[in-house]
């Protein structure tokens, strides 16, 4: 009897621990996610990259000639198969280089479109017909099928985040590029508490394939954003353009420097939250590629129960 009881026990807690780790973390100071388990948590290394830490690009001209490194590549969201392997849904996720006095080729593709944010420099873009001026802050969508060629005129180097897709043969792509700075845009605010959010497209508007959207969010000195999960269908990416900020990223913390990007992992279980922990600006890429459906039935199917496990438990109504 006493080591059925026994039994029984060892096997109630192996029960609660696995069913933990099937369940949005809760905010609740006695809930089961109280504890962390690392033998089933979620790896959120697999998540967080630096450009830094990756190799160049090597053999095809890159876009014309940037010299690009991958913060992000593709993979499997669910179960990378190596750091940063993440995407499902965007074809590239790069930082590019160009040097001081230099120009790129004329370049152009039939499936590629791409988005370039300058995060340092100035420079110009001819595509289009249009000569635009860029400087940080500035962000360009290129369609397909149209040339383009980008001037660094600077004594320094120009840098920027380089998103792209790929088309396919059913979809027309725009014939005008889009492009602004969020220098230019009045702010938003309130968005998960703190994000101060500013578009740069003040002319004309993407056109992507993908239901993607891009904006750059800071968040005031000593406040926080509010940790939340996402589910399959979501390709969001925060990349850090500038400060040193905390990131709560699963039931762990870690320090986000410029030159890194994370993607959340679309399987419910893992939060985050930006903090601005210090008195200095902080600004960051965002990127929100939506294929998921956000209706109260969808969330019960991919992970039953999320409202009664957290509110029903505690008596708390909804």
């Amino acid at each position: 009897m006493k080591r059925c009881l026994i039994f029984a026990v060892l096997l109630a807690a192996v029960v609660t621990a696995v069913y933990a780790q099937d369940r949005a973390p809760s905010y609740f100071e006695l809930d089961d996610y109280n504890h962390r388990y690392p033998d089933r948590d979620t790896n959120i290394d697999l998540y967080l990259q630096s450009w830094k830490n990756s190799p160049v690009y090597s053999g095809s001209v890159q876009h014309g000639g940037w010299i690009e490194r991958p913060y992000l590549t593709q993979g499997d969201p669910l179960n990378p198969p190596r750091p940063g392997a993440v995407l499902k849904y965007m074809k590239l996720y790069n930082h590019g280089n160009l040097d001081p006095k230099s120009k790129t080729q004329i370049f152009s593709s039939d499936r590629e479109q791409t988005l370039f944010y300058i995060i340092r420099g100035e420079g110009r873009l001819e595509a289009g017909g249009q000569n635009i001026p860029l400087s940080e802050g500035s962000g360009v969508f290129i369609p397909a099928r149209i040339e383009y060629q980008f001037f660094n005129d600077s004594d320094d180097f120009m840098e920027a985040v380089i998103i792209a897709e790929d088309i396919t043969g059913d979809f027309e792509p725009s014939e005008e590029i889009a492009w602004g700075n969020y220098h230019d845009s009045l702010p938003g605010a309130g968005m998960h508490w703190a994000h101060i959010s500013r578009g740069f497209f003040q002319h004309g508007s993407p056109h992507f394939q993908n239901p993607v959207g891009f904006t750059t969010v800071s968040i005031d000195q000593f406040d926080i954003a509010q940790p939340h999960i996402h589910g399959p269908g979501v390709e969001e990416i925060w990349c850090q353009i500038q400060g040193t900020s905390l990131l709560i990223f699963g039931n762990q913390l870690r320090k986000q420097e410029p030159g890194m990007a994370f993607l959340i992992p679309p399987n419910f279980k893992v939060p985050h939250s930006s903090i601005n922990h210090t008195g200095e600006p902080m600004r960051w890429l965002y990127m929100g590629n939506r294929h998921d459906d956000r209706s109260e039935a969808s969330m019960e199917a991919h992970n039953p129960g999320w409202k009664a496990n957290i509110y029903d438990k505690y008596g708390i109504e909804y």
